[in-house]
């Protein structure tokens, strides 16, 4: 079962580099209207201490827990937000990053439950 927890991980981890390649950071930008090359900078060194919290916090149960409810939360504003023109994450690749973990993401709190 710590398996289906690292494959969403995984997942995530390598979303958020599709995520720079889909230029996220336009969407997060926008309350904030800073120049697109300081909001790619700034969306990308932010992921830095992200990175560390979530490597820092791996072993924690309630974190895996945290994070599975985060997997399926984060799908579900993606879903809402498929067609917002910032949002570009329309080939297969990014929609499998997105959404292959949430099955797994279930049966992991389903798994830590029992």
């Amino acid at each position: 079962m710590h398996l289906l927890f690292l494959f969403n991980l995984a997942c995530i981890l390598t979303h958020e580099l599709d995520a720079i390649q889909q230029e996220e950071w336009r969407f997060f930008n926008m309350p904030f209207q800073l120049e697109d090359d300081t909001a790619y900078r700034l969306f990308t060194i932010l992921h830095v201490p992200l990175f560390i919290a979530i490597v820092w916090a791996l072993p924690s149960q309630n974190f895996q827990i945290g994070f599975d409810v985060f997997v399926i939360a984060h799908a579900i504003v993606h879903w809402i937000l498929r067609n917002h023109r910032y949002v570009n994450f329309n080939n297969p690749v990014s929609r499998l990053l997105i959404f292959a973990p949430v099955p797994t993401a279930i049966l992991h709190i389903i798994w830590l439950a029992l």
